[in-house]
């Protein structure tokens, strides 16, 4: 039997790869060394033994318990536990016989001496039951924590190696195996400040594993690639086109009707999955401790490589984190206040797409001044240059959004309705200083060659065709306010209904 514990880690998105080391005791010729207690989650066709030069391994098996060699090494256990659960019974039946004995209502020729006597020595009687029956409890909960743990042992592995060695001695070994049910997840904190034109993002790792023991002073090192994911070159197949002639089928009215309604059931059913799943998705871990962790990141041939500093305590089924890289980027701050959406600004950071594409599809914590503001997610659109961080709503912001004018009007020669609209857009800042703002509106785009859209005045603001997106970039001094235009008019066929 040779003991071994856990040395390197190296962890993977998803799983692990382990060297576990120990001294076995052997002597000159050929044995058989037994590992125990090799967590149920490896992959036993990755199982390799390494030895000093010299000591040959051979003939590596990994079995796997019996069901009733399972229940075996757990059945004295379970047989002390169900002798508790007897004398429980028993303690509570005395005490339901003591209760039932003290009515003496139904007696006749009752003694008053033995009454009383009863009565005075009842008391005593029960807590000396109550408090074994407690006392039998706290040995139960042992027992069970014991099972739990010998059950937990049920579902290891043995390996066996036979190991050939010319003399007596110890021996030093390593076991080296891939396990699937570990894995480290990044963690992303924004840092910002907006006395200096740049934000700090820092990358963290929060490390899990819950195998069956502690992994206590280990090496660590992080590899962004997932081995549970096929390696495999993607393969294209022919893709063959043809005429597609649909099917006619005959239906009533009603069930054209039913068949519509099903149709929006589904489609709402779909929108609800997709809304739980959002909101169930997880979020990143926090952690109060500030961690002082170090790692040497590295970009290797297929992945990244994080090779942590020092040696690791991560204990079963808990959460460690480690500090990897920080990054500082380039940022220009602004207050962006959308009207149309809300009467407050919003302080945003905007950065280049470019510095931010390896964390985009995920969420990070913003610390603004050393202040937790929230978690955000990024997801910024590669096809545009800059990406706007939302640092939370800024209250010393407001935007008043008020319709002046809604004339709708019938143009006689062209059989055109036409709808004229004027708002104003007032920003006001209680602010002690300038700050820099962007004010974001709207014009309606039409998708319909006969809806025309015209744009009359937009105060000097920069116009987006494509999605009729109005913007103002200006300074906006110490409590001033600054007011703004919006006009534009709608025509279209007066026969017909528009959608606005």
């Amino acid at each position: 039997m040779c003991k071994t514990a856990v040395k390197e880690v190296s962890l993977y998105r998803n799983g692990c790869f382990v060297k576990r080391r120990g001294v076995a005791q052997l002597a000159n010729g050929k044995q058989t060394v037994v590992f125990e207690n090799i967590p149920g989650s490896i992959d036993p066709s990755t199982v390799r033994v390494a030895l000093p030069e010299g000591v040959i391994g051979t003939n590596i098996q990994t079995e796997a318990l019996t069901a009733q060699q399972k229940q075996e090494v757990t059945a004295e256990i379970r047989k002390k536990i169900a002798r508790i659960d007897k004398s429980i019974e028993i303690k509570n039946a005395q005490i339901e016989m003591l209760n039932a004995n003290a009515d003496f209502s139904a007696k006749e020729n009752v003694n008053m001496n033995d009454v009383v006597s009863y009565i005075v020595t009842l008391p005593d009687h029960l807590e000396k039951l109550y408090d074994e029956i407690e006392e039998l409890n706290e040995k139960k909960k042992e027992l069970t924590k014991q099972q739990q743990d010998l059950q937990k042992l049920t579902n290891c592995f043995r390996i066996r190696v036979d190991i050939t060695t010319d003399k007596d001695g110890k021996c030093p070994v390593e076991l080296r195996y891939y396990d699937r049910n570990r894995w480290w997840n990044p963690v992303y904190e924004i840092y910002t400040s907006e006395e200096e034109d740049k934000l700090s993002i820092k990358l963290k790792a929060d490390i899990y594993q819950n195998s069956i023991e502690n992994w206590e002073d280990v090496k660590m090192t992080l590899f962004t690639g997932n081995p549970q994911i096929s390696g495999n070159i993607p393969q294209l197949y022919p893709q063959y086109l043809n005429f597609y002639e649909p099917r006619v089928y005959k239906t009533s009215a009603r069930n054209a009707v039913m068949g519509a309604k099903v149709a929006m059931q589904a489609e709402m059913m779909v929108e609800e999955e997709c809304e739980a799943c959002e909101d169930t998705a997880e979020m990143p871990v926090m952690y109060d401790a500030v961690s002082n962790s170090r790692a040497v990141a590295v970009q290797n041939d297929t992945m990244m490589e994080y090779e942590l500093d020092g040696l690791w305590t991560v204990t079963n089924e808990n959460s460690t984190n480690a500090d990897l890289q920080t990054t500082e980027i380039p940022c220009r701050y602004h207050v962006v206040c959308v009207p149309k959406g809300d009467e407050f600004g919003y302080l945003a950071g905007e950065v280049k797409t470019a510095d931010i594409e390896n964390i985009l599809q995920t969420e990070a914590s913003i610390y603004h001044k050393g202040t937790y503001l929230g978690n955000v997610f990024i997801n910024a659109d590669l096809t545009k240059d800059t990406y706007d961080i939302s640092l939370g709503r800024d209250e010393s912001v407001r935007v008043k959004r008020e319709q002046k004018k809604k004339y709708t009007s019938n143009v006689l020669l062209k059989g055109q309705k036409k709808t004229e609209y004027e708002y104003q857009l007032k920003v006001t800042s209680a602010k002690n200083k300038p700050c820099r703002l962007t004010l974001i509106d709207q014009v309606p785009v039409s998708q319909d060659k006969t809806i025309v859209v015209e744009r009359d005045n937009i105060s000097g603001g920069s116009f987006d065709e494509k999605n009729g997106q109005v913007k103002w970039d200006f300074d906006l001094g110490p409590s001033e306010t600054r007011t703004f235009d919006l006009n534009y008019s709608i025509a279209w066929p007066k026969d017909k209904s528009l959608n606005i």
